[in-house]
């Protein structure tokens, strides 16, 4: 199966090792999909030659990279808990064979387990490159004192005081505990002029984090009105769930047709469960799939466009 997360976290392996002077030559794909095996083999390679350390700071890029919707979906998390189920979300989108499994949480802790299916586990390299990432995210999204512990029987403090520690290879360096201190988040919520229509109101806000698990009660928060008040004023544009899906349908069209991401990654940053649940209800409201509708409205290049001569 091919993933597009595979891709895009070569990419990011390929700029950390250049940073260090590390040169390296990524697996061939077709465009932004990679096959998982090619993908290993090289993440393997890696840790071989230059062990497990690279692979564990490649996260540090992440904020370099804000323009990826991917991206941005993650950094938008408000707190630890709401970033791992978002990239839960994004691994069901992206097929990925290896997923991040929630094994205990709380106030400033959360252990989870990396794995995959009996016939191909997470290698350590994959361990690795994955802890980095999450890591990084937590402290980009906010949380303070960051710290994690690689293993379960015999752990090893792998981060601590913004700094990395590369653990042993271990059977169980898949199984991770995260702690942090607090949660300093400074989130702008756009100014929403009181007199204007509350459907628009709603529509800019939403727009501010679509990646989110907006409810009602949240949605009564941020605007500072009563649930039933809201409930009553979006009458007019179908109520609040639906002006949700026309707001994200909007979202989505409008990626389709301006980028070329990925159309599993539109649907993850504009807030889909799942590709199915995207397909869904993006075709209930525009009568196609997010393919055939990119494929129906996206620009053609210039005929005329020259075409570059690649370098030997």
């Amino acid at each position: 199966m091919d993933e597009y997360a595979s891709a895009r976290l070569v990419g990011l392996v390929q700029g950390a090792l250049a940073a260090e002077g590390i040169p390296t030559v990524a697996p061939t794909g077709d465009g932004a999909l990679l096959p998982f095996d090619a993908k290993r083999r090289f993440l393997t390679a890696v840790a071989a030659e230059h062990g497990l350390l690279p692979l564990l700071r490649v996260g540090s890029l992440l904020s370099a990279h804000p323009a990826d919707p991917a991206v941005s979906a993650l950094l938008s998390a408000v707190d630890p808990h709401d970033l791992f189920h978002r990239w839960q979300r994004l691994e069901r989108f992206t097929h990925s064979r290896h997923r991040v499994v929630i094994l205990e949480h709380g106030a400033g802790q959360l252990v989870a387990q990396h794995v995959g299916p009996a016939s191909a586990p997470p290698e350590p390299a994959e361990d690795a490159l994955v802890l980095g990432v999450l890591s990084a995210l937590l402290s980009l999204t906010g949380a303070q004192d960051v710290a994690v512990t690689v293993g379960r029987d015999r752990p090893v403090t792998v981060v601590a005081h913004g700094a990395y520690t590369a653990a042993p290879p271990t059977h169980d360096s898949g199984f991770w505990r995260f702690t942090w201190s607090d949660v300093a988040r400074d989130i702008h919520v756009p100014t929403l002029d009181r007199g204007t229509d509350p459907a628009a109101r709603t529509r800019r806000l939403l727009r501010t984090d679509l990646a989110r698990r907006w409810t009602l009660a949240d949605l009564a928060t941020e605007l500072h009105l009563p649930a039933r008040s809201i409930q009553r004023r979006l009458r007019g544009a179908g109520g609040f769930s639906e002006l949700l899906g026309s707001v994200r349908t909007e979202a989505a069209a409008e990626l389709l047709m301006r980028s070329g991401h990925p159309v599993g990654v539109i649907g993850f940053a504009c807030g889909y469960a799942d590709q199915p649940h995207f397909t869904r209800r993006f075709k209930r409201h525009t009568a196609m799939t997010p393919a055939a509708y990119r494929s129906a409205f996206r620009p053609s290049p210039p005929l005329n466009t020259p075409t570059r001569t690649p370098h030997p």
